[in-house]
């Protein structure tokens, strides 16, 4: 059984413990009227989800996790969470919200002052919807998102592109989680290099359980401790490195005052 390697968090990212649901029939998605709720199918309902936004508390947190959500779900979180109840954290952990689901969340994002903490983890977003996630983030389109979880989506080195890119100049996201994707040696030298000279307000970041990152990554990793002055917390645990590249790693980020690294 895998570790729990990230339950010291509030809302962790534990693995041990969250088992990934059966896929539901994925029904017809509602289309966007361009004003500002997506528009509702007449069709399609989901009685189950009604009844748990009827429950939500308004401008709290709204833990949706494991609930059989699917694209076609994403309009009415919209419109009945994000907007009418203007709530600061959306948990949908463990889904089956593809890449068309995130690129109606994406449209969420945009001018949001409320929403603070998004999870997405353990679902199947893949690159594509990185992608829109990551557009949806950029300076001008005025979010406020401070933590993003993207742990196993089958994310690759393109996603990790599409995310560097956006952190280049976003300055609101705080935390960033991309454990148990497909990430290996090229995408952490492009996000390395966009954290050590770059981006000034990430301070957390999880790479842990990519079994594609090797050794090759430790120099990419180790330039990043230091020209980078704001990460402090970063879960490389469960990778490919051997103990050597750990031990290389674990002193130089000793020598940063602030800085824990988990390998």
């Amino acid at each position: 059984m895998l570790n729990d390697v990230e339950s010291k968090f509030p809302h962790s990212q534990s693995i041990s413990f969250r088992l990934k649901p059966a896929t539901p029939t994925l029904p017809l998605l509602p289309e966007d009227n361009n004003n500002n709720k997506i528009f509702k199918s007449e069709i399609y309902f989901n009685p189950t989800l009604n009844e748990k936004i009827n429950l939500l508390e308004p401008k709290l947190h709204a833990d949706l996790s494991y609930c059989y959500l699917t694209d076609a779900d994403m309009s009415i979180v919209i419109n009945d969470i994000i907007i009418d109840k203007k709530c600061t954290e959306l948990w949908l952990h463990g889904n089956n919200i593809t890449s068309r689901g995130a690129a109606i969340l994406s449209s969420s994002l945009i001018n949001n002052s409320k929403l603070k903490s998004l999870d997405l983890s353990f679902n199947s977003i893949s690159d594509t919807g990185v992608y829109s996630l990551s557009q949806a983030l950029l300076p001008n389109k005025n979010s406020s998102l401070k933590i993003l979880y993207l742990s196993k989506n089958n994310i690759s080195n393109d996603g990790v592109i599409y995310l560097s890119e956006m952190l280049k100049t976003n300055y609101t996201l705080k935390e960033l989680w991309l454990s148990h994707n497909g990430i290996d040696d090229e995408g952490v030298k492009k996000l390395a290099h966009v954290l050590a000279y770059y981006n000034k307000t990430l301070k957390t970041l999880s790479l842990s359980m990519n079994m594609l990152i090797t050794n090759a990554s430790i120099d990419y990793l180790i330039e990043m401790f230091e020209h980078n002055r704001t990460l402090k917390h970063i879960w490389i645990k469960d990778c490919n490195l051997s103990e050597q590249g750990k031990m290389k790693l674990r002193q130089k980020a000793n020598q940063k005052r602030n800085l824990k690294i988990e390998l």
